[in-house]
């Protein structure tokens, strides 16, 4: 398993490999390839401050080849560190299989080295559509996070070091039937055999129903970057306060927070009515909010399938979401959430409000969410797909 992000996890991309792990038969011998991390953004949580046996069983080897602090330059050194380490390791270990994770394109190096090796990428996003969705942002390039700052400076090199990854013989899992649309309009070399859809899921054990806060609370978690939309969320509470003045906004994440709580300032909204409390270490704790929240919202511009929508939808937890990419997969509209334009701060905050204002309508909605989640997007399911789609591949 190449990961380009493990522990401490900051993306999408890490909580679905630390999840696949997890869940995959222990029957078998998982060795994990991935950067140690020395601090996450402003935050010191580190990957030394985690005990690996609390999250794997003996079946899970993890192998550390390079370093990393920030959130775009690691990807290099790390590509750099499996095209040196990883033959030696498949070797030595014996390894049947190799899974990598794109857009970070932890095995572009390798190719050169032409290993028989078979390989699964599982495709979260690619590079044109991450600078696509800083674009549609509209959010000024000095406010942008630096892994977008360093994919607008080096898009053409990037799409060009893309194009050649995708040309390589391997197979794919993609997490939604979008993306699966989007590789095969963008790579047309592609054979529809080659791709299997296997979504985005989580642990519907874990993550379940509790009692919500007696106060109004509306939840945003994910990396604070343009493209996860926290902007408009942003813009939309001044039009929220005036019809619930206690309501609370709760951002959790990574990322600089800075500019965003000037902004709420700027629009007058009270200290009190709002709290940025960056990355949180245990899983726990997230869980707990996501079990006190009233709704959760996600209001990105272009993102795949949100596995935090998931998460929220498995503690019945009714969701507002923008109406794009893979979401329209998970959310139908007024049955298991509600899905709004985006960039549209009105339609984001009506639908806020619509919601607030109806709690037999938010537990209706929350109680289809969770069976939709248990239904499709249950690990327990989808890692035994994952590793019956291994065992085709081996086979083939």
């Amino acid at each position: 398993m190449l990961a380009p992000e493990f522990l401490p996890i900051w993306g999408g991309v890490g909580t679905y490999i630390v999840e696949l792990v997890r869940h995959l038969p222990k029957t078998l011998e998982i060795h994990v390839v991935t950067p140690s991390r020395e601090r996450l953004g402003t935050s010191q949580v580190k990957t030394s401050d985690y005990d690996f046996a609390e999250y794997f069983g003996d079946n899970v080897h993890v192998h550390f080849i390079s370093s990393a602090s920030d959130t775009f330059f690691y990807n290099a050194a790390f590509q750099y560190a499996c095209l040196r380490r990883v033959p030696r390791l498949v070797k030595d270990m014996g390894i049947d299989l190799l899974h990598s994770h794109t857009a970070h394109m932890p095995d572009l190096l390798l190719q050169f080295r032409r290993l028989k090796t078979p390989t699964v990428t599982t495709v979260h996003t690619t590079i044109v559509g991450q600078r696509q969705a800083s674009k549609e942002s509209r959010v000024g390039f000095g406010d942008l996070d630096l892994s977008e700052k360093a994919t607008f400076a080096g898009y053409p090199f990037l799409r060009l070091a893309e194009i050649f990854f995708f040309s390589a013989g391997r197979r794919y899992i993609t997490v939604s039937d979008w993306m699966k649309w989007q590789l095969q309009q963008r790579f047309p070399n592609l054979r529809d055999s080659s791709i299997r859809v296997i979504p985005n899921s989580v642990d519907t054990e874990f993550f379940t129903p509790g009692k919500e806060d007696e106060k109004p609370v509306v939840l945003f978690t994910g990396r604070l970057i343009a493209a996860k939309g926290p902007t408009y969320l942003v813009d939309s509470v001044p039009r929220i306060l005036r019809s619930y003045p206690d309501a609370v906004f709760i951002f959790i994440g990574p990322g600089d927070s800075a500019p965003y709580e000037t902004r709420l300032r700027r629009l007058g909204v009270p200290r009190s009515n709002f709290q940025f409390l960056g990355y949180l270490k245990d899983r726990r704790d997230l869980l707990e909010y996501y079990r006190k929240c009233t709704l959760f919202v996600a209001p990105t511009l272009y993102e795949n399938l949100p596995i935090r929508i998931l998460e929220a939808m498995a503690c019945a937890r009714p969701v507002v979401a923008t109406d794009v990419c893979a979401i329209p997969e998970v959310v139908t509209s007024e049955l298991n959430g509600i899905l709004v334009s985006p960039r549209s701060t009105k339609a984001l905050g009506n639908a806020i409000c619509s919601l607030l204002g109806r709690p037999d309508r938010r537990t209706e909605i929350g109680r289809i969410a969770r069976q939709t989640v248990i239904d499709r997007y249950d690990w327990s399911r989808n890692a035994q797909k994952t590793y019956l789609f291994y065992e085709e591949v081996l086979a083939s």
